[in-house]
């Protein structure tokens, strides 16, 4: 029992924790500054939503068992979902506003997962044998 227990909080505490600070940072009237050059917003965004993909999808393969195309399918769906949800949640937010673009950069990002995932299909999952919980 606690075995399992231990299993699912490690594989899904981290996409949890990672979504949870996204929304933190969402909820910043005056969030912080991303790098000066022309579109590092949107990479930014592109970035944070890569590694929540990931996450998930290490999560979906690992401990629900999902073969890596349902994974890799179910993680896009989830990130850009998210990523819709995180823009609409800026309208309750003094001083912030819904981008569009952000939300294309997030989907992006689940999408370079997705084909980062597609392009290695010999890899069973994410996550090596050795990340294995005891």
């Amino acid at each position: 029992m606690l075995n399992a227990a231990f299993r699912k909080l490690f594989y899904w505490l981290p996409p949890v924790g990672w979504a949870a600070a996204i929304f933190v940072v969402s909820s910043l009237s005056s969030p912080p500054k991303t790098p000066g050059f022309a579109m590092g917003d949107k990479l930014a965004h592109l970035l944070v939503f890569a590694i929540l993909a990931l996450l998930i999808h290490r999560g979906l393969a690992q401990e629900r068992g999902l073969s890596p195309a349902r994974a890799r399918w179910i993680a896009f769906l989830i990130t850009s979902i998210y990523g819709a949800l995180d823009e609409f949640h800026q309208l309750f937010v003094p001083m912030r506003t819904v981008e569009f673009a952000d939300w294309i950069a997030d989907t992006l990002g689940a999408a370079a997962v997705f084909l980062t995932c597609f392009a290695r299909p010999e890899a069973r999952t994410l996550n090596d044998a050795a990340d294995e919980p005891g």
